[in-house]
């Protein structure tokens, strides 16, 4: 009895969680300049190694979206969903680990400090984080009590910074670096994304796989607009 109330929800809160989720893991102009902010602040955190830098950036880091919205995909098995997600995902750590790379070309660390030796290696303690923080991701979006922004930092510790020590290895031409910041980005990310796979599906959002689509083509058009009224502005 008391386990059906933590799973359950309303179908407009259903509604609600769906198009919030997609209302900020599209790419727009303004998920873009969060990431390129929030990856040149923790960059230069573990380039100085500095943790209260490092918190700075992942605070505006904007990944905690696109995550959870790949895990709506799953539960919703909409493809098309979660093709798009993948792809703001995939571009979000293509854009942070070039800025990395470029910005410890200018900056190439004599040593590697304590903040980039630890997100150089992976292990089970990580992965149990991750999964913790997938539960709470996945709670933070659908019950109000549940502060969201604590969890998108939370996420943000967990895969923001490996991926830009991944940036700062492949510019120091340290593979070991790159491999072991890489590995412990892929386990962090499948442990974050499973559970909240299974919240999002304990939760019956899966009949709601309509109002997704409907909801992701409102959000594509609008980013559309975006970029269309960004370019307009750079042209005049």
């Amino acid at each position: 009895m008391e386990q059906s109330k933590i799973f359950a929800l309303t179908q407009e809160r259903r509604r609600e969680t769906i198009d919030q989720l997609l209302n900020v893991s599209l790419l727009t102009p303004e998920y873009v300049l969060l990431l390129v902010l929030s990856s040149i602040i923790v960059v230069a955190g573990l380039l100085i190694d500095s943790a209260s830098v490092i918190i700075g950036g992942m605070v505006v880091a904007p990944l905690l979206s696109p995550i959870l919205t790949m895990s709506m995909g799953f539960a919703l098995a909409d493809f098309r969903l979660l093709r798009k997600a993948a792809r703001t995902l995939i571009i979000s750590i293509v854009l942070a680990i070039g800025l990395a790379l470029i910005l410890s070309l200018f900056s190439r660390p004599d040593q590697l400090n304590g903040e980039i030796l630890e997100r150089s290696s992976a292990s089970l303690v990580h992965f149990l984080i991750a999964v913790c923080v997938g539960v709470l991701a996945a709670f933070s979006h659908v019950k109000p009590n549940i502060s969201s922004t604590l969890i998108g930092i939370a996420v943000s510790v967990a895969l923001l910074p490996p991926i830009a020590v991944t940036g700062i290895g492949i510019a120091i031409m340290d593979w070991s670096l790159v491999s072991g910041s890489l590995l412990l980005f892929i386990l962090n990310l499948i442990g974050i994304i499973f559970p909240a796979t299974m919240i999002f599906s304990l939760m019956g959002f899966y009949p709601l796989r309509y109002h997704a689509r409907q909801a992701l083509q409102k959000e594509e058009e609008k980013a559309a607009s975006e970029w269309k009224e960004l370019e307009d502005k750079t042209k005049e």
